[in-house]
């Protein structure tokens, strides 16, 4: 006690001027209303500083949440427009009404992931998603971005995980179009850089552009809208007979988080069509 009141004898100059500068303040806050109205203002632009500084910190840390939240909503009206798409694409009144009721119509389905893992400095390399075969994930289905951008397909399952064959595999093989033409091409990795890929085999006559997008052409995506990247450079093959051109990727693959797992329904009947084929034919190709 005795050690208190020495402390307070050797600062009560100090806290005597700060009590006194504190009434003076108070005084003069409340002394009219205008210093009252501008007091509160200060106080109120101060207090709103900090609460938006604390809002965006908050907002911040919870968008990996939002990013979930929103892949899911797109998951789910990429879905209803495949929907509105089949029903515009073969309309008769029967249709519509049968394929009102059958929500397991559609030609595809998408489901959302977050990748987990994934490499891009490899010759070969992967992405693990966080949903599996008890989530619906299949072999051979695709993997694009919310965006509709090409990722891969499904190579591998497990029952929570799946594995993906990234466009940036130099073992990766999928078909493609020059957007707004039927002009086909073949989509390659030659392994040097995870920003660009190859397309080759394009016809002489589809007369590409710098700038032009090329689709994804596979059973494994929908049809249109799945864009792999955009011309930056073209050349016709030494023979002359095709073209090849150098992509710069739509998605960047460096900063994958979330994305669409996409199942063609019909991709089963298309495999059994193939596998029949492959089956009448002898070892040495005749039939």
């Amino acid at each position: 006690m005795n050690r208190l009141l020495e402390f307070i004898k050797r600062i009560y100059v100090v806290l005597l001027f700060i009590l006194l500068e504190s009434i003076a303040v108070w005084q003069y806050a409340t002394s009219t209303p205008y210093t009252e109205a501008k007091i509160l203002s200060r106080t109120t632009a101060v207090g709103g500083y900090f609460s938006k500084k604390i809002t965006n910190m908050n907002h911040f840390f919870s968008l990996s949440t939002e990013n979930d939240i929103l892949t899911h909503r797109i998951a789910e009206l990429e879905q209803t427009l495949e929907r509105e798409r089949e029903l515009l694409a073969d309309y008769t009144e029967e249709s519509w009404q049968r394929k009102m009721t059958e929500e397991g119509d559609l030609h595809y389905r998408y489901y959302p992931a977050r990748v987990a893992s994934m490499t891009i400095s490899h010759q070969r390399n992967y992405i693990v998603l966080d949903k599996g075969e008890r989530d619906g994930v299949k072999k051979n289905m695709g993997v694009i971005t919310p965006d509709k951008y090409l990722v891969g397909y499904i190579i591998e399952c497990s029952e929570r995980y799946s594995v993906a064959m990234p466009v940036l595999n130099t073992e990766f093989t999928m078909g493609g179009s020059l957007q707004m033409t039927n002009y086909t091409c073949s989509i390659r990795w030659s392994g040097d850089s995870p920003y660009y890929v190859d397309i080759i085999d394009v016809s002489t006559y589809a007369e590409p552009e710098v700038g032009m997008a090329v689709e994804a052409w596979s059973e494994r995506v929908p049809r249109k809208g799945v864009v792999v990247g955009h011309i930056e450079s073209f050349e016709l093959n030494a023979a002359k007979t095709a073209y090849s051109a150098r992509l710069k990727l739509a998605a960047d693959m460096s900063a994958l988080d979330n994305v669409l797992i996409v199942e063609n329904t019909h991709y089963g009947e298309i495999e059994e069509l193939m596998d029949n084929i492959d089956n009448q034919s002898t070892p040495n190709g005749t039939k």
